[in-house]
């Protein structure tokens, strides 16, 4: 059973300029082009003053040696000048879409401008099924978020706005829940009784080069921790869903992430990496982290007691995203570790590291059993997901506001200490939890 919606006729894209149109939104763009899945106008709006070739200009740039004239000049692509804060902007959108019937706006904004987006969308004559969909983060607590939400769906309506969590369209976070409900050997192990401990991490070699005052705003925990890595913990170990709707999925997601205890501060690291406060737009006394490493577990009846341990930092010395499950040895036997490791980047792949027989020692060694997705293989980028739900109308791959707040409720602990960030060197794994603060 699936759930079906009106496709839409238009896309207006907010940010489509900025640092994630370059890395995201432009290449999701010539995905959708290419494989036939747009087929709309696109609108990209912002405050300076482009034209429409200088927006194609920065599509091509952003493309590099992937772009395709073809596709690309497929797109209906314009630019339009214009404040999301100004009422006087959606009336330009509308005069540009006076044959729309259900456009788009998709957000790539701070979250303190959504509610001037959503009540520019209503007081304008664009169409009463405009749909908006925000970028995350969505709120700055648990609070913020159900204020906003609130403050959203009283003008718009809930079944117009969509929650952007990109990580939930990543092929590689769908293919955790199909193998571990799929197979035996897998589905079996899942529970506290042979599961040792849990671990997430999303490492990246790059800083925040360029995006200093929005990085400033957030940190690692609001940027990445409190949606990203709760979303892919949240597949990882909720309960299969009861069938095939968006709504089962989603009420799975809830039911997990409600369970998961808050963060303990006293045992989590903060950290901020050398040469962050010598960034543009990065205060001189920043304390905002760019590395977080907290433990926490699952209140429930499946992974009670079973440590989770979630670790995210910026400028380390590798790019890598994975969740792995390690379970507890065999009675008796020793000498290898079992493990589960899901992969995200730097390839989706599923690997299980196994005990076999050395044969000339005669004791069990660790061998690692691979399975990679092909590159290649035709699916679309999760942000060309996103956009192509979006327009669909299909909630499958965006966030719902009670597992947004339940996420928020999770890092509380960590959003509201005093204590300044570790300081780590570039290049490495981060803080050690005897380093010095800075």
């Amino acid at each position: 059973m699936h759930d079906r919606h009106d496709r839409a006729d238009a896309l207006v894209m907010f940010g489509l300029t900025g640092d994630l149109g370059d890395k995201k939104l432009f290449p999701a763009l010539h995905d959708l082009a290419a494989a036939g899945k747009l087929g709309v106008p696109v609108i990209g709006v912002g405050r300076s003053e482009h034209t429409d070739d200088d927006l194609r200009s920065m599509f091509r740039d952003a493309l590099g040696e992937s772009y395709l004239p073809d596709v690309a000049d497929s797109i209906d692509l314009s630019y339009l000048s214009g404040d999301s804060t100004d009422a006087a902007t959606y009336d330009d959108l509308a005069s540009r879409l006076v044959d729309a019937r259900l456009p788009v706006v998709y957000a790539a904004l701070p979250p303190g401008v959504f509610g001037d987006v959503a009540h520019g969308i209503a007081a304008s004559v664009l169409p009463d099924t405009t749909r908006l969909v925000a970028e995350k983060p969505f709120g700055d607590d648990a609070c913020s978020a159900r204020q906003l939400h609130d403050e959203i769906v009283d003008v718009l309506g809930p079944e117009r706005l969509f929650i952007v969590d990109h990580f939930l369209a990543k092929s590689a976070v769908e293919n955790m829940s199909t193998v571990r409900t799929s197979n035996g050997l897998i589905a079996n192990s899942m529970c506290a009784q042979y599961v040792e401990s849990i671990d997430v991490v999303m490492f990246e070699t790059g800083g925040v080069d360029g995006r200093g005052s929005f990085y400033e705003s957030v940190g690692a925990v609001r940027d990445v921790l409190q949606n990203h890595l709760l979303q892919l913990l949240a597949v990882l170990t909720m309960e299969a869903p009861a069938d095939g709707t968006e709504a089962a999925f989603h009420a799975a997601v809830v039911e997990l992430l409600e369970a998961v205890r808050p963060f303990d501060r006293s045992t989590a690291i903060l950290g901020q990496y050398d040469g962050y406060r010598e960034l543009d737009d990065v205060a001189d006394d920043s304390t905002v982290e760019t590395f977080v490493a907290a433990t926490t577990s699952i209140d429930n009846a499946r992974w009670r007691d079973v440590p989770v341990t979630i670790r995210t930092g910026k400028e380390l010395a590798q790019d890598v995203t994975s969740a792995t499950i390690t379970l507890r040895p065999v009675d008796g036997v020793g000498g290898v570790t079992n493990r589960i490791t899901f992969s995200v980047k730097p390839q989706s792949s599923v690997c299980i590291d196994l005990g076999v027989l050395d044969a000339s020692s005669h004791e069990p060694t660790p061998k690692t059993v691979e399975v990679c997705e092909p590159e290649g293989h035709g699916a679309l980028s999760d942000y060309a997901v996103m956009l192509d739900n979006a327009m669909d109308g299909s909630r499958r791959h965006f966030a719902q506001i009670d597992a947004v707040v339940a996420a928020w409720r999770i890092v509380a602990p960590l959003l509201t200490s005093s204590t300044p960030p570790v300081s780590y060197a570039l290049g490495t794994s981060g803080p050690s939890s005897d380093a010095d603060t800075t």
